[in-house]
């Protein structure tokens, strides 16, 4: 670029600085329009209903609703950290529960946080169960991490990840 081109392009880019008006610190550190929303009191109820089914239906070994809200792309990571599931292993997991006598007997998130951006919530909760396995009451308690999608309407729960331990 030659010295006089050089020279009109600083200029114009000082122009744009000095005219332009600079953002507030509000502004500068608030989300970009879209990137991070709310729910509304009654999409939040809906979508923590849906994550309680979820969980209230791997225990059952509800398969339909699971099929359902698990799409075909689903990844969980259970419980332990070792265990990576595919929609199918998840499946396979809840019946193979249910069929052995497994039960939920409770179900409880003492604390829930969500991030929402757009159609994807990103829900970060404690969690504790009891559960009847094998004839012994187990109690579990962590941390989990789910992601739900809200497509055509209704709320889909592609992944989760779930830690054994507060």
């Amino acid at each position: 670029m030659s010295r006089p081109a050089r020279f009109v392009c600083w200029c114009a880019l000082s122009l744009v600085c000095t005219v332009l008006p600079r953002p507030t610190s509000a502004q500068a550190t608030a989300p970009a329009p879209g990137a991070q929303g709310t729910l509304g009191p009654e999409e939040r109820a809906e979508l923590l209903a849906t994550r309680e089914l979820a969980w209230r239906a791997f225990f059952a070994g509800d398969r339909a609703t699971l099929d359902a809200m698990l799409p075909t792309e689903f990844i969980g990571i259970a419980w332990g950290g070792d265990v990576w599931r595919d929609k199918a292993s998840a499946l396979a997991s809840s019946e193979e529960f249910a069929r052995a006598g497994g039960e939920l007997k409770s179900l409880d998130f003492p604390r829930t946080e969500l991030q929402v951006y757009g159609d994807v919530v990103v829900v970060f909760s404690e969690y504790a169960v009891e559960l009847l396995s094998g004839g012994e009451t187990v109690r579990q308690a962590g941390r989990s991490t789910e992601v739900f999608v809200r497509r055509d309407g209704r709320w889909l729960h592609p992944s989760w990840h779930l830690d054994s331990g507060t």
